[in-house]
């Protein structure tokens, strides 16, 4: 008898310490307002995330030296340029080069369109990485307008099935 409540006292233990810690874990995951991103500045734009209420947004994490996420910010940044979608969108590509130099060469060799292209500090990584858990690798988030997080690392077949029109 005893054997039976430690082991209902240790699933207790476990319920409760998954429940408390599962906000913390699951802030960036389907369904949950997107953590706040603020002030991303490049050459031609200042925009935080609160900003661009109102429209679909995609935030895509990228580092030019992981080849899937770069591939990514390539395929995101040519179907925001062709405009297939009728529905309000925009991408913020956010990149954690540790060189920003080193950041603007690839945006150029890789033809991104620059203004939708932001470099972060080291400062502003340790917040989001947190925030968007990035430490578990990068990816993308396509966020609706109310700010709630839709999608995590969309297709661009996703992508056109969020963004039609209707």
């Amino acid at each position: 008898m005893k054997k039976i409540f430690s082991y209902i006292a240790l699933f207790a233990a476990i319920v409760l310490l998954i429940s408390a810690y599962s906000e913390r874990v699951m802030k960036a995951e389907k369904g949950y307002t997107a953590p706040e991103i603020e002030m991303l500045v490049n050459d031609s734009v200042e925009v935080s995330l609160s900003q661009l209420r109102g429209k679909y947004v995609l935030v895509n994490f990228w580092d030019s030296e992981n080849a899937v996420s770069r591939i990514a910010a390539g395929e995101y940044d040519r179907y925001f340029r062709n405009k297939t979608y009728t529905k309000p969108f925009t991408v913020l590509s956010v990149n954690t080069d540790s060189d920003p130099k080193f950041f603007k060469e690839v945006v150029k060799k890789d033809n991104l369109e620059a203004s939708t292209q932001f470099h972060i500090t080291d400062a502003k990584m340790k917040n989001l990485e947190a925030d968007y858990r990035l430490n578990h690798g990068f990816a993308s988030y396509l966020i609706n307008p109310q700010g709630k997080i839709i999608a995590v690392n969309p297709s661009i077949s996703c992508l056109q099935t969020y963004l039609a029109g209707s």
